[in-house]
């Protein structure tokens, strides 16, 4: 619906942010939303509320989104947090994050993550997936699950030869 009816969109995303903050009025609660599920929309980029993006439309909101586009700079929006994805095939975009002081969602086999990925304290992102509470400059270990259990790819990260074979990032 973003990419064919993209007036359409907005309007039933402003209905249903709405619908949300009204329900978390009454419960005393501050809304956060995670807007890409399975997409990597640059929602920055898109002023579809009177000239406002959907950031400065809704400043109350805390909103966040994992990313595998390198060159997204979001660092002035107070209520937007992005964390950087290793897609497995993109290590130069991942070495470019954490030159950015971006924390870097990285996936782990097995059951125990490291303590030190590339230089950076490993958090565990399985406790939950808040990333915007998360510290500033850290990777989010994640431990495999369903296919990824068995991915034979580079996007699964051995932790036990995470840090004796990788480079101290810049």
């Amino acid at each position: 619906m973003f990419f064919e009816q993209r007036d359409e969109f907005f309007a039933m995303l402003k209905k249903e942010i709405d619908r949300a903050l009204r329900r978390c009025d009454k419960q005393g609660k501050k809304l956060s939303l995670r807007l890409n599920g399975t997409s990597d929309i640059r929602w920055e980029m898109y002023k579809p509320y009177d000239g406002k993006t959907i950031f400065e439309a809704y400043p109350q909101v805390q909103f966040y989104d994992y990313t595998k586009l390198p060159n997204r700079d979001v660092d002035g929006i107070a209520n937007y947090h992005l964390t950087f994805s290793d897609g497995g095939d993109n290590m130069d975009h991942v070495e470019l994050a954490l030159s950015r002081r971006m924390n870097v969602a990285v996936v782990f086999a097995g059951k125990t993550l490291p303590e030190v990925w590339y230089g950076r304290k490993v958090i565990d992102g399985d406790k939950h997936d808040l990333r915007f509470l998360d510290p500033k400059g850290v990777v989010v270990g994640l431990t495999a699950k369903g296919k990824a259990k068995v991915d034979a790819s580079n996007f699964v990260k051995d932790p036990g030869i995470a840090n004796s074979q990788l480079k101290e990032a810049a």
